[in-house]
């Protein structure tokens, strides 16, 4: 099993300066919370840890249109809890889909395939 923070996917060094993405955590959440409100999901202590953790990951990456790199992430982040099983849970939709529409971040790269039916 890969490290994530040995990994190039997400160092967790410095948060890089990705100009246009930056917003303080306070506004961010509260415009997450109106999204959730608005989709009509709870956002629980688990959701939240997801969010944050596709947040973080979006400040320190150096490709962050990479959706199957951010999903390995995730998937290894969270392994102990059930990795991409337990994501779905939480997310029925996809998680970096929900995510990312939560968090009003910019669509990903493959982010959702129609010819195969996946939905990250």
């Amino acid at each position: 099993m890969l490290n994530i923070q040995q990994t190039e996917a997400f160092p967790r060094k410095q948060p890089r300066n990705h100009t246009g993405r930056s917003i303080d955590r306070d506004t961010r959440f509260r415009n997450i919370e109106q999204r959730a409100e608005k989709m009509g999901l709870e956002l629980n202590d688990a959701r939240m840890e997801a969010i944050e953790f596709v947040l973080d990951f979006y400040e320190h990456c150096e490709d962050c249109r990479n959706a199957r790199q951010l999903m390995k992430a995730m998937d290894q982040e969270f392994a102990d809890k059930g990795g991409k099983k337990y994501l779905y849970r939480l997310f029925p939709a996809g998680p970096l889909s929900q995510i990312h529409e939560l968090a009003d971040l910019p669509d990903l790269g493959n982010q959702t395939d129609k010819g195969f039916g996946t939905s990250y």
